[in-house]
């Protein structure tokens, strides 16, 4: 039996010059006794160019508030922007099929691939992360009967003969993962390495993503995503972490390189995704929110990585802004 990874990353890189960074993160705060019957999401994200001169330059921002009540049905949605046709997503559950109906709603920020959408897009994934929560405030003599085929072989962690599952066998209920304390990510000496963002409530889970791209004669991109949580006792402990290096070509953003690397995760068998990204290449950036549901399944993979390759493809529509913020700069 192998050991558990607990390797999380302190700091960010520095900004590299003519480059664009997007950052992002999305709270996830329970109202109630289980998340199922009462969620807050609150989340943030900006767009960032740094200058030859490595001067920081604010191009976009967006922030989205929801409440989800039981079932995860979306309730309450504020958005900055505000984008009336959203409130068609309301008494919507933040579930299988919720993306496609955000598509439908913003189709110019989909198409965009803007701030405010990703946030959209990130609702659901943080509905079902933040199910993560409800195992910390359990007690011990709350076990659930968890039907141990609902689940099996969606992912390398939840491989059918992995240690959870063999777990939920065994005592009836999924374990608690008990991750490593959260170095900070900002990077000391620079304001502008991330956007603001709010400490975390005792009790709330966080999810925060980087996104750098460079060009020059191809695409450079390097990216990352946290998972924490914080105790009763206000410590925050790291329960997922990947960081990936991709390439791509211009002017088609055909992947020629994606490379991922483990930084924390829960359980001995997830590591073994972390060879999943490789079967990217060869795909163009813009399809990746498609190819990676479509494709990326099974016990070879990460639901949570997949959220990340999954936004890649944001890279594209960052270095075409890159390109034209800087050709009308000089």
């Amino acid at each position: 039996m192998g050991e558990l990874l607990h390797n999380p990353t302190a700091g960010t890189p520095s900004r590299a010059s003519i480059s664009m960074r997007r950052t992002s993160h999305m709270d996830m705060i329970p109202r109630a006794v289980s998340t199922q019957q009462g969620l807050g999401l609150q989340g943030a994200a900006r767009d960032l160019l740094t200058a030859a001169d490595g001067g920081a330059v604010v191009l976009a921002e967006a922030q989205v508030q929801a409440e989800l009540a039981e079932g995860r049905v979306l309730t309450s949605l504020v958005t900055d922007p505000v984008v009336s046709s959203l409130r068609a997503l309301i008494g919507s559950p933040a579930v299988s099929g919720f993306r496609a109906k955000v598509n439908t709603a913003i189709p110019d920020h989909h198409s965009a691939h803007t701030p405010l959408f990703l946030l959209m897009d990130e609702l659901p994934a943080a509905a079902l992360i933040a199910g993560y929560a409800d195992l910390y405030l359990r007690t011990p003599d709350q076990a659930t009967n968890r039907n141990r085929d609902s689940s099996a072989d969606i992912c390398a962690g939840w491989a059918r003969d992995a240690t959870m599952m063999r777990a939920i066998a065994r005592d009836g209920q999924v374990p608690v993962p008990l991750g490593p304390p959260a170095p900070a990510i900002e990077l000391e000496g620079d304001a502008h390495s991330w956007h603001t963002i709010p400490p975390l409530a005792a009790g709330a889970m966080r999810r925060r993503r980087r996104i750098d791209v460079c060009v020059q004669d191809t695409v450079q991109i390097d990216a990352m995503f946290r998972d924490t949580h914080v105790d009763p006792q206000g410590t925050e402990t790291v329960l997922h972490e990947y960081t990936v290096q991709a390439t791509a070509s211009l002017p088609d953003f055909e992947i020629s390189r994606c490379q991922a690397e483990a930084r924390v995760l829960p359980w001995v068998e997830c590591p073994a995704a972390a060879a999943s990204p490789e079967r990217l290449v060869g795909r163009r950036l813009p399809e990746l929110r498609s190819y990676v549901r479509q494709n990326l399944t099974g016990t070879s993979t990460c639901t949570h990585l997949n959220d990340l390759l999954r936004s890649l493809a944001d890279a594209a529509p960052l270095a075409d802004l890159l390109e034209r913020t800087t050709r009308q700069a000089t």
